[in-house]
């Protein structure tokens, strides 16, 4: 078989194809042995070494090889560059929703405060290592029944929180909410007898907690909502959680928390208690302080998982639509008088419309900082935004070039093939490298 210039005919497997192919079958077996040293592929895929880095970028740059050895695209072979194309476009949006997938099943626990406890014995352990062994321990209880975000910080929880306290005591809660900005601890609404003297003290509690939420993930990212408590005697007391109210700890059974709350979107992962103390720097003006700020406090986590789809679908389908129109203008752009007056092609006329679409994007991308409260970071959704006011700065450049005297024989090819044959595969593999960056190599802030 011969290789023939209309491009009809596949070529022969020549050397270039078959060192090609060569390459292909090196980098997928790299990517094969990375993936197998791996203990959990997906789990070990959210980590930042090497091997989960060199599995993505192994897997997508031999199976992309594969594939130009197999359809071997040339400039005389228009069809398949089409085809290489698209497949290379399908392969790295395949990569990214893998990526994604990988996310969302992940159920790590990365970030609590605390020592975390699960029984009166690492209780008591916990307390010793923050030097906190001696102290009055008062067993301290909740059940949060709502919870609700109000904003991108603030979160209002309401339920039940209870005190194991000497009958002599038993008169308010012994417990300071230090990231309360709104409500607290209300009436009393239980009063028992226990033994040994002591009495249950149960009192409604409403509250509005700030935190500072990490959104760099937006919208895969996963939270942790928790409500810190201070005993009043800080000096002599803390808090301890009141495990004989609940059934032996586990924290996958979401104890602590309405079983069916209503939490928007947001889904409970976990539940746990922990034993720390706060590093405030001052006494307070109290004598029985000292000037570190070591005040004990008991913690109560409740682990959060985004339900990611509705909001990916919600910024992602606008910008797709967006990035097909755009696509679309560089069918109309052209050097052919002929076909302009048809088309209606115009420089100012695509500046235009890129100027608008850029537009539309701008105030989506708005809307994204001001749901996610990005302060100084950016967070992962707004590279879906860049890559976009990317490509369609491109596209007005292209444009530009078809008007121009100065001509580019690469953006001239075949009347403007090959900005058709790029964008796609552009587009996909920005999206990929910034997903592999932020979630697998995690060298993006």
């Amino acid at each position: 078989m011969t290789n023939e210039p209309s491009g009809k005919g596949p070529p022969p497997w020549g050397r270039a194809r078959i060192l090609t192919a060569v390459v292909a079958v090196m980098l997928l077996a790299v990517a094969a042995v990375a993936a197998a040293t791996m203990d959990d592929v997906i789990e070990d895929l959210q980590g930042t070494g090497l091997r989960s880095t060199l599995t993505m970028i192994c897997g997508v740059a031999g199976l992309a090889a594969l594939l130009a050895a197999l359809l071997w695209p040339s400039p005389t072979r228009l069809r398949a560059l089409a085809w290489f194309s698209a497949a290379v476009s399908v392969l790295c949006v395949a990569a990214t929703v893998f990526i994604w997938v990988c996310v969302a099943v992940d159920s790590g626990v990365h970030s609590l405060p605390g020592r975390q406890v699960s029984d009166p014995a690492q209780t008591e352990k916990a307390l010793a290592k923050e030097d906190l062994a001696g102290r009055r321990t008062i067993p301290t209880g909740l059940m949060i029944e709502t919870m609700q975000y109000t904003d991108s910080n603030n979160v209002k929880l309401t339920g039940y929180i209870w005190q194991r306290l000497p009958k002599g005591e038993a008169g308010s809660a012994q417990i300071d909410l230090p990231d309360a900005v709104d409500g607290g601890i209300g009436d009393e609404i239980y009063r028992d007898p226990v033994a040994g003297g002591d009495e249950v003290v149960g009192w409604r509690l409403s509250t509005t907690v700030r935190e500072k939420f990490d959104y760099s993930h937006y919208p895969l990212d996963r939270q942790v909502m928790w409500l810190v408590m201070w005993p009043k005697h800080s000096a002599t007391t803390a808090l301890v959680p009141d495990f004989g109210s609940y059934p032996p700890w586990d924290a996958h059974q979401k104890y602590g928390m309405y079983q069916h709350i209503v939490s928007g979107e947001w889904q409970p992962q976990f539940t746990t208690f922990g034993i720390g103390h706060s590093n405030e720097r001052t006494s307070y003006g109290r004598p029985g302080l000292r000037l570190d700020g070591k005040v004990p406090e008991l913690s109560y986590s409740i682990g959060l998982n985004r339900a990611f789809l509705s909001p990916l679908l919600d910024r992602l389908v606008p910008l797709a639509v967006i990035a097909m129109l755009v696509f679309a203008s560089l069918f109309v752009v052209t050097k052919d008088s002929d076909r302009r007056s048809l088309s209606g092609f115009s420089t100012w006329a695509v500046i235009g419309f890129c100027g608008s679409m850029m537009l539309v994007v701008s105030v989506q991308h708005s809307s994204l900082r001001s749901a996610t409260g990005a302060g100084g970071g950016i967070v992962y959704a707004e590279y879906f935004y860049f890559i976009l006011y990317l490509v369609i700065g491109l596209v007005a450049l292209n444009a530009v070039e078809h008007t121009s005297d100065r001509r580019i024989g690469l953006v001239d090819w075949r009347g403007n093939a090959a900005a058709r044959l790029l964008y796609w595969p552009v587009t996909c593999l920005l999206l990929f490298a910034v997903t592999t960056a932020v979630f697998v190599a995690g060298k993006v802030p």
